[in-house]
């Protein structure tokens, strides 16, 4: 195995490697991205401060460079800013979270006598109506009435906080549709958390894709099989269980069927991998090379493997490596795994 701070080398043997049937064969994942550059982009709902609109209480905003200078190359966002949409205005006065006994209630900051709770609940219920069309929604942190979750809610009698309660119209939107993946922007600078919605994400983006398609049966059954891998490094029971439903799913039964799996399937997506999970799904990935490789290239892939599962590389390193592989040995179940292209390669961090 390698030396902590060691990264082995690719070797030149195996990049002059040919086979004719390559030329015959589409890249490990060219068809895929064709596929995706074919389609509309993502769409995601934004809090609107996080792309610079000067929407917040004191008339500024809060840019996050991810969104406006990554995402927004990849992505549709849709921005929306509640309290402003509410109409009270900019700037307007601060307001929280407040707990009355069991109640937890919106109020403003300086006077909790003035309860925003229902204004904003029947303001919330109306707009996510219109939101069927998303794929993802990130949140503005720490927002009484965008944050996701740890948003703090004082308490009315002794003015102590607790950070245990959710936005007001992220709550709604979560759960009018729970599937949808939510994430919220100072999460996202965790690299792991990052990649993992962006592969929500896409999940969602193709399954709306898959809703209006003309065969819808047999669509379905592609979708569970291009998602094997992905699957498997999440959740061995979940990925079983999934497996056995998209097996039930016949002409009769396939809308019940479908609603009954992507609840599941989303569920197990939420999941993030352990490096350890990954690198089992590399090695069972490996296998469909075993007749194909030499000793050395064999070891090469095991010692990249093994650095990154000591955190030295990220997990794009020794994909590369096997796709370079599969272009020269060809298989076509591997060429449709999602696994290999969960979302655009520009946004997994090289390194």
């Amino acid at each position: 195995m390698p030396e902590s701070k060691t990264q082995p080398q690719t070797s030149s043997k195996s990049a002059q490697q040919q086979n004719p049937a390559s030329h015959n064969k589409l890249d490990t994942h060219h068809k895929l991205h064709t596929q995706l550059d074919s389609l509309p982009r993502p769409q995601i709902g934004v809090s609107a401060c996080l792309m610079g609109q000067p929407v917040r209480f004191d008339g500024g905003h809060k840019r996050s460079p991810l969104l406006i200078d990554t995402c927004s190359n990849y992505f549709d966002l849709q921005t929306m800013c509640p309290e402003a949409e509410l109409g009270l205005g900019i700037p307007r006065p601060t307001i929280q979270l407040r707990r009355f006994e069991s109640v937890v209630k919106l109020v403003r900051s300086k006077d909790s006598q003035h309860d925003l709770s229902e204004a904003m609940h029947d303001y919330a219920v109306q707009k996510v109506e219109g939101l069927t069309h998303l794929d993802g929604f990130i949140f503005k942190k720490d927002s009484p009435s965008c944050g996701m979750e740890r948003v703090p809610v004082f308490d009315n009698r002794t003015g102590m906080r607790d950070r245990n309660g959710v936005g007001v119209f992220a709550e709604v939107f979560k759960t009018r549709y729970p599937n949808v993946p939510t994430e919220e922007e100072g999460r996202l600078n965790d690299i792991q958390l990052r990649e993992n919605f962006y592969e929500r994400v896409y999940a969602h983006y193709r399954w709306r894709q898959l809703l209006s398609s003309e065969q819808m049966l047999q669509d379905f059954r592609d979708f569970h099989k291009n998602y094997k891998l992905i699957l498997m490094a999440r959740h061995d029971v979940s990925y079983r269980q999934l497996g056995r439903i998209a097996a039930t799913a016949n002409k009769h039964n396939l809308h019940q069927v479908m609603q009954e799996y992507f609840s599941l399937f989303m569920q197990c997506m939420g999941k993030v991998p352990s490096r350890g999970q990954h690198v089992n799904v590399l090695m069972h990935i490996l296998g469909y090379l075993k007749n194909c490789l030499n000793a050395h290239d064999k070891a090469e892939l095991l010692q990249w493997f093994e650095t990154y599962r000591q955190r030295q590389v990220n997990r794009i390193t020794p994909l590369v490596l096997l796709q370079h592989h599969f272009k020269h040995y060809p298989n076509e179940y591997m060429a449709q795994q999602y696994y290999f292209s969960p979302f655009p390669a520009e946004l997994m961090q090289p390194v």
